[in-house]
Protein backbone atom coordinates (compact mmCIF):
# COMPACT_ATOMS: atom_id res chain seq x y z
CA UNK A 1 0.00 0.00 0.00
CA UNK A 2 1.26 3.29 -1.17
CA UNK A 3 2.66 5.22 2.13
CA UNK A 4 0.56 8.25 2.79
CA UNK A 5 2.68 10.98 3.46
CA UNK A 6 1.95 14.51 5.79
CA UNK A 7 1.53 17.78 4.33
CA UNK A 8 4.10 18.36 7.62
CA UNK A 9 6.51 16.43 5.53
CA UNK A 10 5.45 17.40 1.91
CA UNK A 11 6.23 21.37 3.23
CA UNK A 12 9.84 20.22 3.80
CA UNK A 13 10.63 18.27 0.92
CA UNK A 14 9.37 21.16 -1.01
CA UNK A 15 12.30 23.34 0.64
CA UNK A 16 14.67 20.36 -0.28
CA UNK A 17 13.61 20.71 -3.64
CA UNK A 18 13.99 24.95 -3.58
CA UNK A 19 17.39 24.47 -1.51
CA UNK A 20 18.66 22.47 -4.65
CA UNK A 21 17.42 24.49 -7.43
CA UNK A 22 19.24 27.81 -5.70
CA UNK A 23 22.48 25.68 -5.10
CA UNK A 24 22.52 24.90 -8.60
CA UNK A 25 25.09 22.65 -8.19
CA UNK A 26 26.66 19.71 -11.09
CA UNK A 27 24.09 16.83 -11.08
CA UNK A 28 27.01 14.98 -10.16
CA UNK A 29 28.15 16.68 -7.18
CA UNK A 30 26.81 15.70 -3.69
CA UNK A 31 25.48 17.77 -0.99
CA UNK A 32 24.89 17.11 3.07
CA UNK A 33 22.25 17.38 4.89
CA UNK A 34 24.28 20.00 6.77
CA UNK A 35 24.18 21.91 3.70
CA UNK A 36 20.62 21.82 2.97
CA UNK A 37 19.88 23.07 6.69
CA UNK A 38 22.07 25.56 5.93
CA UNK A 39 19.95 26.50 3.08
CA UNK A 40 16.23 25.49 4.49
CA UNK A 41 17.06 26.25 8.10
CA UNK A 42 15.70 22.49 8.69
CA UNK A 43 18.20 20.81 11.44
CA UNK A 44 20.02 18.02 9.24
CA UNK A 45 18.83 15.50 11.71
CA UNK A 46 15.32 16.23 10.53
CA UNK A 47 16.61 16.31 7.11
CA UNK A 48 18.16 12.51 7.27
CA UNK A 49 15.02 11.30 9.26
CA UNK A 50 12.62 12.65 6.80
CA UNK A 51 14.88 11.14 3.86
CA UNK A 52 14.39 7.81 5.66
CA UNK A 53 11.28 7.67 6.17
CA UNK A 54 10.41 8.10 2.56
CA UNK A 55 13.05 5.58 1.56
CA UNK A 56 15.88 7.95 -0.03
CA UNK A 57 18.23 5.92 0.68
CA UNK A 58 20.61 7.16 -1.97
CA UNK A 59 23.14 9.02 0.56
CA UNK A 60 26.94 8.13 0.91
CA UNK A 61 28.62 8.66 4.21
CA UNK A 62 30.68 11.85 4.42
CA UNK A 63 29.67 12.53 0.86
CA UNK A 64 26.40 13.29 1.57
CA UNK A 65 23.35 12.84 -1.62
CA UNK A 66 24.37 12.88 -5.57
CA UNK A 67 22.38 16.09 -6.77
CA UNK A 68 21.66 14.15 -9.63
CA UNK A 69 19.51 11.26 -8.02
CA UNK A 70 18.52 13.41 -4.85
CA UNK A 71 16.71 15.89 -7.37
CA UNK A 72 14.95 12.50 -9.45
CA UNK A 73 13.40 11.78 -5.79
CA UNK A 74 11.94 14.55 -3.84
CA UNK A 75 10.28 15.43 -7.68
CA UNK A 76 8.40 11.66 -7.72
CA UNK A 77 7.60 12.78 -4.36
CA UNK A 78 6.09 15.67 -4.79
CA UNK A 79 4.76 14.65 -8.24
CA UNK A 80 6.52 17.61 -10.17
CA UNK A 81 8.20 14.61 -12.63
CA UNK A 82 4.54 14.62 -13.62
CA UNK A 83 4.53 17.99 -14.01
CA UNK A 84 0.95 20.12 -13.82
CA UNK A 85 -0.89 22.24 -16.45
CA UNK A 86 -2.95 25.73 -14.72
CA UNK A 87 -5.51 27.80 -15.89
CA UNK A 88 -5.70 31.23 -13.77
CA UNK A 89 -9.12 32.75 -13.26
CA UNK A 90 -8.36 36.63 -13.33
CA UNK A 91 -6.29 38.36 -15.95
CA UNK A 92 -5.81 41.41 -14.19
CA UNK A 93 -2.06 42.69 -12.52
CA UNK A 94 -1.90 39.57 -10.25
CA UNK A 95 -3.87 36.81 -12.60
CA UNK A 96 -1.05 38.26 -15.56
CA UNK A 97 1.95 38.19 -12.81
CA UNK A 98 1.26 34.55 -12.08
CA UNK A 99 1.30 33.62 -15.16
CA UNK A 100 4.04 35.34 -16.14
CA UNK A 101 5.84 33.66 -13.03
CA UNK A 102 9.23 32.16 -14.53
CA UNK A 103 10.04 29.77 -11.32
CA UNK A 104 6.69 27.99 -12.48
CA UNK A 105 8.45 26.48 -15.68
CA UNK A 106 11.50 25.30 -13.72
CA UNK A 107 8.94 23.77 -11.34
CA UNK A 108 7.37 21.88 -14.44
CA UNK A 109 4.20 24.11 -13.90
CA UNK A 110 2.40 25.49 -17.02
CA UNK A 111 0.02 28.23 -17.10
CA UNK A 112 -1.66 27.56 -20.18
CA UNK A 113 -4.92 30.00 -20.10
CA UNK A 114 -6.41 32.80 -18.35
CA UNK A 115 -9.97 33.98 -18.10
CA UNK A 116 -11.65 37.33 -17.12
CA UNK A 117 -15.09 38.84 -17.97
CA UNK A 118 -13.67 42.59 -19.16
CA UNK A 119 -13.38 42.96 -22.90
CA UNK A 120 -10.65 44.79 -22.96
CA UNK A 121 -8.50 41.99 -21.71
CA UNK A 122 -10.64 39.11 -23.37
CA UNK A 123 -8.65 38.20 -26.56
CA UNK A 124 -5.40 39.05 -25.64
CA UNK A 125 -2.44 37.56 -26.05
CA UNK A 126 0.47 37.29 -23.49
CA UNK A 127 3.81 35.80 -24.74
CA UNK A 128 5.45 34.36 -22.19
CA UNK A 129 9.53 32.33 -22.46
CA UNK A 130 8.31 32.11 -26.33
CA UNK A 131 5.08 30.89 -25.58
CA UNK A 132 1.60 32.24 -26.61
CA UNK A 133 -1.22 31.85 -23.89
CA UNK A 134 -4.85 33.71 -24.07
CA UNK A 135 -7.19 35.08 -22.10
CA UNK A 136 -10.52 33.62 -22.91
CA UNK A 137 -13.99 34.90 -22.01
CA UNK A 138 -14.96 33.32 -18.34
CA UNK A 139 -18.29 32.23 -20.38
CA UNK A 140 -15.99 29.68 -22.30
CA UNK A 141 -14.99 28.15 -19.20
CA UNK A 142 -16.80 24.84 -19.48
CA UNK A 143 -15.98 23.99 -22.85
CA UNK A 144 -12.49 24.71 -22.53
CA UNK A 145 -12.37 22.27 -19.67
CA UNK A 146 -14.34 19.91 -21.06
CA UNK A 147 -11.48 19.62 -24.34
CA UNK A 148 -8.45 19.97 -21.68
CA UNK A 149 -9.65 17.08 -19.51
CA UNK A 150 -5.93 16.79 -18.04
CA UNK A 151 -6.15 20.34 -16.29
CA UNK A 152 -7.31 20.10 -12.74
CA UNK A 153 -5.48 22.63 -11.24
CA UNK A 154 -6.54 26.86 -11.00
CA UNK A 155 -4.84 29.54 -9.59
CA UNK A 156 -7.71 31.98 -8.34
CA UNK A 157 -6.82 35.81 -8.58
CA UNK A 158 -10.54 37.61 -8.47
CA UNK A 159 -11.82 40.45 -6.86
CA UNK A 160 -13.19 39.67 -3.44
CA UNK A 161 -16.51 39.81 -4.38
CA UNK A 162 -16.30 37.36 -7.16
CA UNK A 163 -14.32 34.96 -5.54
CA UNK A 164 -16.39 32.42 -4.21
CA UNK A 165 -18.56 32.25 -7.07
CA UNK A 166 -15.81 31.64 -9.23
CA UNK A 167 -14.84 28.82 -6.66
CA UNK A 168 -18.42 27.28 -7.34
CA UNK A 169 -17.82 27.21 -11.27
CA UNK A 170 -14.62 25.58 -11.13
CA UNK A 171 -15.65 22.88 -8.62
CA UNK A 172 -18.84 22.32 -11.17
CA UNK A 173 -16.77 21.91 -14.13
CA UNK A 174 -14.55 19.52 -12.63
CA UNK A 175 -11.44 21.52 -11.53
CA UNK A 176 -9.84 19.09 -8.06
CA UNK A 177 -7.04 21.83 -7.07
CA UNK A 178 -7.92 25.83 -6.03
CA UNK A 179 -5.35 27.73 -4.84
CA UNK A 180 -7.04 31.03 -3.64
CA UNK A 181 -5.20 34.06 -4.25
CA UNK A 182 -7.93 36.68 -3.67
CA UNK A 183 -8.37 38.79 -0.27
CA UNK A 184 -10.87 36.49 1.07
CA UNK A 185 -10.99 32.91 2.65
CA UNK A 186 -13.07 31.12 0.73
CA UNK A 187 -14.75 27.69 2.03
CA UNK A 188 -15.39 24.25 0.29
CA UNK A 189 -19.51 23.93 -0.51
CA UNK A 190 -20.40 20.59 1.98
CA UNK A 191 -21.22 18.83 -1.40
CA UNK A 192 -17.61 19.03 -3.06
CA UNK A 193 -15.50 15.73 -2.83
CA UNK A 194 -11.95 15.06 -3.29
CA UNK A 195 -11.38 19.23 -3.61
CA UNK A 196 -7.81 20.67 -2.92
CA UNK A 197 -8.50 24.57 -1.74
CA UNK A 198 -5.57 26.70 -0.35
CA UNK A 199 -6.03 30.40 0.41
CA UNK A 200 -3.16 31.69 0.05
CA UNK A 201 -4.19 35.76 0.77
CA UNK A 202 -1.89 37.75 -0.15
CA UNK A 203 -0.85 39.89 3.44
CA UNK A 204 -1.65 37.46 5.64
CA UNK A 205 1.83 36.17 6.01
CA UNK A 206 3.05 39.76 6.33
CA UNK A 207 0.54 40.96 9.19
CA UNK A 208 1.95 38.11 11.08
CA UNK A 209 4.70 39.47 10.77
CA UNK A 210 4.29 42.68 11.49
CA UNK A 211 2.49 41.77 14.53
CA UNK A 212 5.23 39.64 15.76
CA UNK A 213 7.61 42.47 15.43
CA UNK A 214 5.85 45.35 16.87
CA UNK A 215 4.57 42.37 19.93
CA UNK A 216 7.97 40.98 20.48
CA UNK A 217 8.80 40.55 24.14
Amino acid sequence: MKKKISLRVIRRISFYYEALLKLDLPEDEYVSSKKLEEITGVSCNQVRQDFFYLGISIGKQKKGYQVKKLFNELKRILSIDKGAKVIVIGAGRLGRALSEFKLFRVRNIHVVALFDIKKELVGRVLKVNGEKISIFHLNTLEKFLKENKNIKIALLAVPENAAQDALDILIRFGIKGIVNFAPIILKLPKSAKNIQLVNDCIGDSLYKIVYQIYHKR
